[in-house]
């Protein structure tokens, strides 16, 4: 039977090195309008068709507001700018779509680093920027910390959907919220697919 895989970080040291990765890919781009909105998720990991309650896939999900979602820099020149960028760091691309709705033409960027961090350029009527971190160990809510966002969000502002995770107040005072660029050298280890861990050796 297979086992849950070995990582180097556990959920609550993984936030870190996903909001670095999307830094990253946002200050490549030109002329950056600012998101609108951020917010943490996670997914379930399963083994065997069966979820795993140790297990978490975490998900931070960037948005841009849909007037800025509508504009052809957002829509076409930020994918050629982030292939490009993500192409240069040696990104595995796993997804390089286009698909038309109505008459709307969507578009999905979906690239792997090498630390088995998945990013995923989102255009659809919204258009946004999704980080996934694979399965890593779950983390009682309290060890979590807070990092700060990207793209010009104000830290704990309208846009810093957190609530969930921190009850008490989104703790934005320098002592208690973590740089993002604080550990870029690795993400969470390689998985063989971001909800699950089946197949691993």
């Amino acid at each position: 039977m297979n086992q849950p895989p070995q990582t180097e970080y556990t959920q609550a040291e993984a936030y870190a090195p996903m909001e670095a990765v999307a830094a990253e890919a946002v200050e490549s781009l030109t002329d950056f309008p600012g998101f609108e909105q951020r917010s943490w998720g996670e997914m379930p990991c399963s083994h065997n068709g069966i979820d795993d309650p140790d297990y978490t896939n975490i998900e931070i999900d960037y948005s841009f507001s849909l007037e800025v979602s509508e504009t052809d820099q957002i829509r076409e020149d930020y994918v050629e700018e982030l292939r490009e960028y993500w192409t240069a760091q040696g990104y595995e691309i796993t997804r390089d779509e286009e698909s038309t709705y109505d008459d709307r033409l969507d578009r999905n960027l979906v690239v792997r680093t090498d630390d088995g961090i998945t990013l995923w350029y989102r255009v659809a009527g919204y258009v946004g920027l999704v980080i996934q971190s694979g399965c890593v160990p779950v983390s009682d809510l309290s060890e979590i910390e807070y990092v700060p966002p990207i793209g010009g969000i104000e830290p704990g502002g309208e846009g810093d959907k957190l609530d969930r995770y921190f009850p008490d107040g989104i703790p934005t005072d320098q002592a208690a919220a973590v740089d993002p660029f604080a550990n870029t050298q690795a993400g969470p280890a390689p998985f063989d697919s971001p909800g699950s861990y089946d197949n691993l050796l």
